[in-house]
C-alpha cells in the first residue's frame, strides 16, 4: 500500500524514519496499526514467550517498547534467576525471602542514619559549650570567633543559628577547614548592625587572611578560602578587625 493510503487507515508514521513509495503495514487487531520496514513472522502466534523488558518515549504519546521472545526468553529468564540467586547468597537469604531482607536491612539503615544524626547533634553541642566559654568582649562587643570541627558548610550554618539564639547580642564568627579548605561564617545581631557592623565587610577581611573571598548581607554572611592552614590566624586577626585595628 501507499505511505499516503496507510496513514489515512490509521497506521503509525515514527517520526525520523524514512519510508519509500510503497509500505508494509502490520497490523495487530484492531488496537495496533504502524508503517513496518519488514517483519519475521506471519502472525503473532509464532512469536511464542513474549517478554518486555524496556519501554521509552519516542514522540508525544508515543512509546517503544522491546522484548525477548521464543528461546532468547528462556536465556533471559535463566540469566534473571542467576542474578536473583547471587543477590540472595549475598544476603544470605533464599530468593523468595530476598523482598523480606531487604526491607530489614533498610530499617536498619534508617535507624543507623537516626543515630549518626543523634551523635553529630550530641557533638555538635558540646562544640558550642566550648565555643561559648571562649566568648570576650571587644569594645562592649560580645565577640566569638572560634573553629567548629564539623563536616560541611550546612552543619556550620547549624553552628552558627544554635549560637545566634545563646547569644542575644554580639558578633559570632565560625570557621572551619575540610578537604584542603577553609570555610567560614559570621553573624551580627540586630542591635549590632543597626550600630553599623556588617557581617558582610567583616567576612571579607577574615576570609582575604586564607587566601578567599566572601560577603553577605549585614546581619548574615558566609565565605571560603584556600588556605586552611591559615585557619586560625584568620579567626584570630577577629578581634583585632571588630576593635578597627
Amino acid at each position: 500500500t501507499t505511505v499516503q493510503d496507510a496513514l489515512e487507515r490509521g497506521a503509525i508514521a515514527l517520526f525520523g524514519e524514512k519510508y519509500g513509495e510503497k509500505v508494509r503495514m502490520v497490523s495487530m487487531g484492531d488496537f495496533s496499526k504502524e508503517l513496518c520496514g519488514g517483519t519475521h513472522v506471519n502472525s503473532t502466534s509464532e512469536i511464542g514467550l513474549f517478554k518486555i523488558v524496556s519501554e521509552i518515549s519516542i514522540g508525544s504519546g508515543l512509546r517503544r517498547i522491546e522484548a525477548v521472545t521464543g528461546t532468547n526468553l528462556l536465556n533471559y529468564l535463566n540469566k534473571t534467576l542467576e542474578y536473583l540467586n547471587e543477590a540472595a547468597a549475598v544476603l544470605k537469604a533464599s530468593p523468595n525471602e530476598l523482598t523480606q531482607k531487604i526491607k530489614e536491612i533498610q530499617n536498619k539503615v534508617k535507624q543507623c542514619e537516626r543515630e549518626i544524626e543523634s551523635l553529630k547533634y550530641q557533638s555538635l553541642n558540646a562544640q558550642i559549650d566550648d565555643v561559648l566559654r571562649s566568648q570576650q568582649e571587644i569594645e562592649g562587643i560580645n565577640v566569638i570567633s572560634a573553629q567548629v570541627k564539623v563536616k560541611d558548610m550546612d552543619s556550620l550554618r547549624n553552628a552558627s543559628d544554635i549560637l545566634r539564639q545563646r547569644v542575644k547580642s554580639g558578633i559570632i564568627v565560625l570557621g572551619n577547614a575540610s578537604e584542603g579548605k577553609v570555610y567560614f561564617i559570621v553573624s551580627v545581631s540586630k542591635d549590632l548592625v543597626d550600630k553599623g557592623y556588617h557581617a558582610g565587610k567583616i567576612i571579607k577581611e577574615v576570609a582575604k587572611i586564607a587566601g578567599g573571598s566572601g560577603g553577605g548581607r549585614s546581619d548574615f554572611a558566609q565565605a571560603g578560602g584556600k588556605k586552611p592552614e591559615m585557619l586560625q590566624e584568620a579567626l584570630k586577626a577577629v578581634y583585632k578587625i571588630i576593635a578597627g585595628e
